[in-house]
């Protein structure tokens, strides 16, 4: 007897004809995932990103960095926008300004020798970059109300998820019976010019000087001792190509790009909300009065850095750093207090109260007067003993912290005020003038000018390995006098040589750590200067 096997309501259907059923009770579950079809563009995307990527493990990981990788941020932003226009997508004004101040922060790699400050570019540009192609293809404005959320989305979660569609388009693309001959073809050329090639080279290293030093160069970076480095690149340069192609790929399909739901992050945000206000009240109260107490009992102790001396058994270097420190803790937990306050509470937002409005303008007030308490006391420091590069970093970190609670401040009082955008705006402002103003130049030139007394020849040098930006400045013609006087003046000197030869040659070998060192401007202008 004939088994009837039931299929989606009917009977007695071949197994062949299961994919052709109609659906009449909803979508007919296919047993076969259905793999991604890629256009041509994106499978030449897909070995676009992953020499991107072999890039950004070379100039960006690996080495020193300089006017290569300008050049490959600049690589990286061409073939962005011509992607999403190639797509069609088109840019608002705020997409094109946005363009336009990732290019400028693109040459801060050639303007500057300051590796800490190059990483922090390099940290800025990525997200930026994310966040530019997931405002264009979702068509909206630049930092929104929820930008926190589409940061993550775009930066993390978009791209990780269709990263191994890198390798899907890349596996098309090579069993494609065109490509696979072309691949062939392409390798049995090489195979055939190779000993032509070798002949070539052999007569133009003979030929040119200049040929053979290239030639002899790029040789040297194929040697066997290169190979493990060469391949430990590549290695680590796939799951960059993975997550720079995901990232295109994802944002540049509407069904796939996820575009943020902004109804469910308001209820994400008000399931947030549970912990009472009168709580909330009764928990903040003893912070505000102690900070009340407190400041009032130190009064003498923090304002002294305005009246411009010391409190009584302090000395510069123990006022500034015991103030640094205590700002910053104290930071932290207040800003950890506002964000609990203002995201817990169950009337808040656009419900907030006016006790709640009180108590966040009280931690910010409190906030904002220690700041300028612990900046001032940065400047009388300063004024003493000169600039560094932690005390530049840290005074700029508080003057941003304090622009930060003003804006929490104007929140309060005015419920439309868009402080994300603010926000957003002010720190890329400010850390524009951290890159462009290259701290290493200015802590040089200040200290040269207004600290000469108080220098020795071992600041100077140390000065002097900070990076070529420092150096650039203190081998200037002005500074030989100077430089000398200390040099005579140190125990280790040296008879045979003068302060002069001395700083040359520090610097000479600091150059030759890298041969990545030469390509940015302070460097240009420091070899000329060294080598007169």
């Amino acid at each position: 007897m004939e088994t009837i096997n039931p299929t989606n309501g009917q009977e007695n259907i071949s197994q062949s004809d299961v994919q052709t059923l109609p659906t009449t009770f909803g979508p007919y579950p296919s047993l076969v995932k259905e793999k991604p079809v890629f256009t041509k563009g994106e499978k030449i995307l897909a070995f676009t990103a992953f020499a991107i990527a072999y890039g950004i493990v070379q100039f960006a990981i690996s080495n020193t960095t300089g006017f290569f990788t300008t050049g490959l941020c600049l690589l990286m932003i061409a073939l962005t926008v011509g992607y999403l226009k190639k797509t069609d997508h088109t840019f608002k004004i705020s997409h094109k300004i946005w363009t336009a101040v990732m290019i400028a922060f693109s040459t801060v790699f050639s303007l500057t020798a300051n590796d800490f400050i190059k990483i922090l570019d390099m940290i800025f540009l990525l997200p930026a970059g994310a966040y530019l192609v997931y405002c264009v293809c979702a068509e909206k404005k630049l930092f929104g109300r929820f930008a926190a959320f589409e940061f993550l989305k775009c930066s993390v979660g978009n791209p990780i998820s269709h990263s191994g569609k890198e390798f899907s388009a890349v596996g098309s693309s090579i069993n494609a019976k065109n490509s696979g001959a072309n691949i062939k073809a392409a390798i049995g050329g090489l195979i055939l010019a190779t000993p032509l090639t070798i002949v070539v080279a052999g007569l133009l290293m003979s030929a040119d000087a200049g040929v053979e030093a290239m030639l002899t160069k790029l040789s040297e970076a194929f040697n066997y001792d290169n190979i493990p480095v060469i391949i430990g690149r590549i290695i680590l340069s796939i799951p960059i190509a993975g997550y720079l192609f995901g990232l295109l790929y994802s944002h540049t399909h509407a069904e796939k790009a996820r575009t943020l739901d902004e109804e469910k992050c308001t209820s994400f945000i008000s399931r947030l909300r549970f912990v009472s206000n009168t709580a909330v009240y009764t928990a903040v109260t003893p912070i505000c009065l102690l900070y009340v107490l407190f400041f009032i009992s130190q009064a003498n102790y923090f304002l002294s850095a305005f009246m411009n001396k010391l409190p009584d058994n302090y000395s510069y270097a123990e006022y500034a750093r015991r103030g640094f420190f205590e700002l910053f803790a104290i930071e932290l937990i207040n800003a950890a207090v506002i964000f609990a306050i203002n995201f817990f509470s169950k009337k808040s937002g656009d419900e907030k109260p006016r006790a709640l409005r009180f108590y966040t303008v009280m931690i910010s007030v409190f906030t904002i007067l220690i700041t300028a308490t612990a900046i001032s006391k940065m400047v009388l420091y300063i004024q003493n003993y000169g600039l560094t590069q932690l005390r530049v970093y840290t005074t700029w970190f508080m003057v941003l912290t304090a622009l930060m609670f003003v804006y929490v401040i104007i929140r309060q009082f005015k419920a439309n005020f868009a402080f994300i955008r603010s926000a957003a705006v002010t720190f890329t402002l400010m850390f524009a003038l951290l890159c462009f103003s290259r701290p290493d130049a200015i802590i040089a030139r200040y200290n040269m000018e207004y600290c000469s007394e108080q220098l020795s020849f071992q600041d100077i040098t140390e000065m002097c390995d900070l990076s070529s930006d420092a150096a650039a400045v203190i081998t200037e013609e002005q500074y030989e006098e100077l430089v000398q006087n200390k040099y005579m003046n140190d125990k280790y000197a040296d008879e045979d040589m003068t302060g002069t030869e001395y700083i040359n040659q520090r610097i000479e070998r600091n150059l030759k750590n890298s041969t990545y060192n030469y390509y940015n401007i302070s460097a240009i202008k420091l070899n000329d200067q060294i080598t007169k």
